[in-house]
């Protein structure tokens, strides 16, 4: 036999009894009670907890990616615990800037996690003010703690690579993680999404998870020998039944958002894969900076002069993109190279 003791009728489990005589209510119940009431409280609407109760059932939440959803939810978990009771009046003060700047640096220790914080802040917020719930998004303009507009120098090396693929410490999904990025160029939600119906004859072709310009676009990637022989190799790889994504973990599953970055990341530092800035800085290296290296080789190889239009429907940015990062991705020593290259076949100067 076994016994469940609910909060109240239709309400949480507190908890499960098996066997035995039908318990009675002990003082720990009561607690659990008293805890399950209190989270049931229905929260005021005039306070930032209330507005983000309200955020989180609109439209503009539900239309996001589950990942976004994810970090996001997140960062809002942050700020109800901190802000959660303050009645919405007082955010339409210009001084509340300061409590927030405040609130940044103290989670300075972890940037990029401040700037989402303050991020969603500013969203919530926003969402306020379009419904007349405040008068100003003072949250909005507040500078980024975090360096992510400062990585366009940082790519894998073959270097690199070589010390990936030979480390102790990274199982070959991971690796197989960095090939098929270096061969592709996909973001990780398009990394881990691909699925063999998307690959074909001669190319792969896949809407990119994230929207570039507001909409999706159609990655096209030609299947070139060397990106024919590795997916050979990874649909040879270990894989439960009904797995039909490329990648796929050790355990033959498909891998989650933030499965592969937690993996990703605690490989990197045990490779100690970084980068060290002109002013001395070190900083790991991303899964995302491979991406950076995809494009480098686009851009420089020889012969190839892609245009920006081309490599955008490689990758899945818009011309426009193509366009403003081109600069950022591509450094000084491989351009000078690849012109070297370009001026000594043509034997004319």
């Amino acid at each position: 036999m076994r016994y469940y003791i609910y909060a109240w009728r239709g309400g949480p489990r507190i908890r499960t009894v098996e066997g035995g005589e039908k318990p009675t209510i002990s003082k720990d119940d009561v607690k659990a009670i008293a805890a399950a009431l209190e989270a049931a409280k229905p929260v005021p609407k005039d306070t930032i907890g209330g507005l983000a109760v309200s955020y989180r059932s609109s439209p503009e939440w539900k239309a996001l990616e589950a990942s976004t959803r994810d970090t996001w939810g997140r960062a809002l978990d942050k700020i109800e615990a901190k802000w959660g009771e303050v009645p919405l009046r007082l955010w339409c003060n210009p001084r509340m800037v300061t409590q927030v700047v405040k609130w940044r640096d103290a989670m300075a220790e972890t940037p990029r996690a401040a700037d989402i914080a303050i991020a969603q802040l500013s969203r919530l917020l926003e969402f306020a003010r379009l419904r007349g719930q405040v008068t100003v998004n003072i949250a909005t303009g507040i500078p980024t703690l975090y360096r992510s507009a400062q990585r366009s120098e940082i790519i894998w090396t073959e270097d690199d690579f070589a010390v990936w693929n030979s480390h102790k410490k990274v199982n070959q999904a991971l690796r197989d993680v960095a090939a098929l990025a270096a061969q592709t160029g996909l973001r990780r939600a398009d990394l881990i999404g691909l699925t063999w119906s998307e690959i074909g004859e001669v190319a792969i072709t896949r809407i990119a998870r994230k929207k570039s310009k507001g909409k999706r676009r159609r990655v096209v990637m030609p299947i070139l020998p060397t990106l024919k022989l590795l997916l050979g190799e990874l649909k040879a790889r270990p894989r439960k039944p009904g797995v039909e994504t490329v990648l796929v973990t050790s355990h033959g599953t498909s891998w989650s958002g933030n499965g592969l970055s937690g993996a990703f990341g605690k490989a990197i530092r045990e490779t100690d894969l970084h980068h060290v800035d002109s002013d001395g800085e070190r900083r790991w290296k991303h899964l995302h900076d491979i991406r950076g290296t995809f494009a480098t080789k686009l851009m420089t190889a020889p012969g190839l002069n892609l245009t920006d239009k081309e490599i955008g429907n490689l990758m899945g940015w818009s011309p426009e993109q193509v366009s403003e990062i081109r600069q950022h991705y591509v450094d000084d020593a491989a351009v000078v190279v690849a012109l070297a290259t370009r001026l000594a076949a043509t034997r004319s100067i």
